[in-house]
């Protein structure tokens, strides 16, 4: 991977689907850092990009998901500062694919 990386001799345990010659985007390095990163990885997540904007990619990419429900409660409590419980990410919608389907 380019350097984009921010997490330099990790970047392997966190971008292992990636291709070490490709570019990472912003919300790519955003997402995989919050799924597969320790917390050390996190806090530099963190320092190098705006908490609003972590929160807005966060949102969208991967709130939603309960696979990542206990990943999740603590990204927004300890470092969204949001006061939530686990019933808050069941309750909101796949910001990725919203399928609308009409039946008639």
């Amino acid at each position: 991977m380019k350097n984009n990386s921010i997490l330099n001799n990790k970047a392997n345990n966190i971008f292992w689907n990636i291709k070490d010659d490709s570019k990472v985007d912003k919300i790519t390095m955003i997402e995989h850092t919050i799924k597969y990163g320790d917390l050390d990885d996190i806090k530099v997540l963190f320092k190098k990009f705006d908490k609003n904007y972590i929160k807005q990619v966060w949102l969208k990419t991967m709130a939603w998901d309960t696979r990542f429900l206990k990943i999740n409660l603590m990204i927004a409590r300890i470092f969204l500062d949001m006061d939530v419980e686990s019933d808050f990410f069941k309750s909101l919608k796949n910001g990725r694919f919203e399928t609308k389907v009409l039946v008639k």
